[in-house]
């Protein structure tokens, strides 16, 4: 066994003449700290915007400035520690290989909003150097490749990946809705669904219809009206979940009432409230926004001329809450259209195993009455897509070169043509980043799902000459 020291002193190769099955092997490590200089120069001056204003003063219209915003005096850079440690490995007189990589990286000093400012304060929270967090990771990477005295060969490549943040300091902040020591960045908070409410769930009139009732609120200080529940004490009010002309009724959505409280309220959406209790009433961690455990595969196989070529990727796992009218139904009534999963598969007195609930114009919103966040209707954006596929044949040599041409091969060729997800015949790409394309950046659709611009396909044929 020979052992090799490499130029850097944190890591070392082992290459093996004794074991036919390892035939090299590199430990690598790293340590290092750098600061991070992304700080905008408005963190440290405070400046007053200014503006006409529009009230008319003796004929004349005045100049007017906004208050300042607040700055601390200590602004300095994020420090970014990170560590890596890992191998590369290969096997089978290298044939086989194997890349392994774990990584922390630990901002410290995060730039964040300080906290404790009073509403009452006039202008926004300074920023400063209040917060950290750390991210946790690793990359696994692993390729064979073989060629059989028949003439087949083939090389595979295959990819895994995954990656965790959480913060770690944060100042006092206990609200879900915010960063707070101890969150998954990405979490998404919601209510568990139960099912769609039926008839049989409220008490009708002599013509069918659910009978208005008053009840007391949470706090016993006001009332609800509501639908008048045939088993009041088996099912819990979601009238704090109501507006306008919207009372929860047959074809509406029922919440799991996890705190069991008898009412579905999402409490004052704290971690902790000031008597150190968990104050996020029937809310939970329902998924996460992040893409997970991002995979690919590679494959090339070659036979006699012919040869094959596949590129897979993937994302294991990603949750999303859907925004706009391609992922909520009924996000607004002047659409004038619909997706046709939403057509064909809402809720009605002669189909009530339907999916989605009772139609109703949420006037643009995504995130009220049925469509409160929840676990029915999250996307599950985890998919498997077949990037590239390909199929082509060299003619041999012997009869090119007759007419003067080395190599002369034909293909086709398929991008982007296979898709496998959970989304079912919603037309939104699971790909797709909401509110950016390739060429512009900016968040020009407003966030809705699926209007962005969409992955192509395409098919291609062709013939490689060389001469």
């Amino acid at each position: 066994m020979r052992i090799d020291i490499i130029d850097s002193p944190a890591s070392f190769s082992v290459v093996n003449k004794e074991v036919p099955y390892l035939t090299s092997f590199k430990l690598r490590g790293s340590w290092g700290v750098i600061g991070d200089q992304t700080v905008p120069g408005s963190l440290y001056i405070p400046t007053m915007s200014g503006s006409q204003n529009n009230w008319l003063i003796s004929a004349a219209k005045l100049y007017q400035f906004g208050t300042p915003g607040a700055v601390s005096s200590s602004v300095t850079w994020q420090d970014i520690v990170t560590l890596n440690y890992g191998f590369d490995a290969r096997f089978l007189k290298g044939k086989l290989g194997a890349t392994v990589e774990w990584y922390t990286r630990d901002t410290k000093n995060m730039i964040v909003p300080q906290e404790g400012i009073p509403v009452t304060f006039g202008t926004g929270a300074p920023q400063s150097n209040y917060g950290s967090a750390k991210t946790k990771g690793f990359e696994i990477q692993v390729d064979y490749n073989h060629q059989f005295k028949s003439g087949f060969g083939f090389n595979l490549v295959a990819t895994l990946s995954n990656a965790i943040t959480t913060i770690t300091k944060y100042g006092s902040t206990k609200s879900i809705d915010s960063y707070y020591v101890g969150k998954t960045y990405g979490e998404i908070w919601g209510y568990t669904t139960d099912r769609l409410f039926q008839k049989e769930d409220f008490v009708l009139d002599a013509n069918g219809k659910p009978i208005r009732v008053t009840v007391p609120n949470e706090a016993g200080t006001a009332t609800y009206s509501i639908n008048q529940l045939a088993d009041p004490g088996n099912v819990a009010i979601q009238g704090r979940l109501q507006g306008g002309n919207f009372y929860f009724g047959p074809g509406d959505v029922k919440f799991v009432d996890t705190n069991g409280d008898g009412y579905i309220n999402p409490g004052n959406r704290l971690i902790e409230n000031a008597n150190g209790e968990a104050d996020y009433g029937d809310l939970s961690v329902i998924g996460n926004s992040t893409p997970r455990y991002l995979y690919s595969f590679r494959a090339d196989l070659n036979y006699k001329g012919f040869d094959v070529s596949a590129f897979l990727q993937g994302v294991g796992a990603r949750e999303v809450w859907g925004q706009g009218f391609l992922a909520i139904p009924g996000f607004t009534s002047s659409n004038g259209a619909m997706p046709q999963a939403f057509a064909g598969d809402f809720w009605r007195e002669d189909r009530t195993d339907a999916f989605y609930p009772a139609p109703y114009d949420l006037a643009g919103s995504s995130t009220s009455y049925n469509f409160n966040v929840q676990t029915k209707y999250l996307l599950n954006m985890a998919y498997l897509r077949i990037k590239t596929l390909s199929l082509g044949y060299t003619i041999p040599v012997s009869l090119t070169s007759k007419i003067h041409i080395s190599r002369l091969r034909v293909y086709a060729a398929l991008e982007n043509f296979f898709t496998f997800d959970h989304l079912g015949t919603l037309p939104i790409d699971p790909e797709e980043i909401e509110g950016y394309s390739m060429w512009n950046t900016s968040n020009y659709n407003l966030s809705r799902s699926g209007v962005g611009v969409p992955t192509y396909k395409s098919a291609s044929f062709g013939v490689q000459l060389s001469f």
